[in-house]
């Protein structure tokens, strides 16, 4: 059984990923993340390396107003989902793994509770007259 400090600290991880739930609640965002992720790359401004996709380039993917692409981008970013980088007027963006890490290991811990946890339920099985 977990100890009252522990699980403090447990709803309070579980509070801050509650945004990053809310912004992958959008298809917007789902697919820019996707692109991010499956479209990462590396490339060189003014001599330094520079990680992520500019706003330009994902706008062009997706076929939607740089604007949009902005505003959704921020949204990410505000949740933890995304980096950002700016070289001069260039905004780039990655994904950001150890976020999306954190929420797959929520839903991992949710799909194998803890051991002797299910001891504590009562057996609906069982039937009383």
């Amino acid at each position: 059984m977990a100890r009252h400090g522990q699980m403090e600290t447990e709803v309070s991880a579980l509070n801050g990923l509650d945004f990053a739930w809310k912004a992958l609640a959008d298809p917007i965002r789902r697919s820019l993340l996707e692109t991010l992720t499956l479209r990462q790359h590396f490339c060189y401004v003014d001599g330094q390396l520079v990680e992520g996709i500019c706003v330009q380039d994902l706008s062009a993917i997706l076929q939607l107003p740089q604007s949009t692409v902005s505003r959704h981008l921020t949204i990410l970013r505000q949740a933890g989902l995304v980096h950002h980088q700016q070289k001069g007027v260039w905004h780039y963006y990655g994904c950001q793994t150890r976020r999306l890490q954190a929420l797959q290991q929520w839903l991992a811990d949710l799909c194998q509770p803890e051991s002797g946890a299910a001891d504590l339920l009562p057996d609906v099985t069982e039937k009383t007259t």
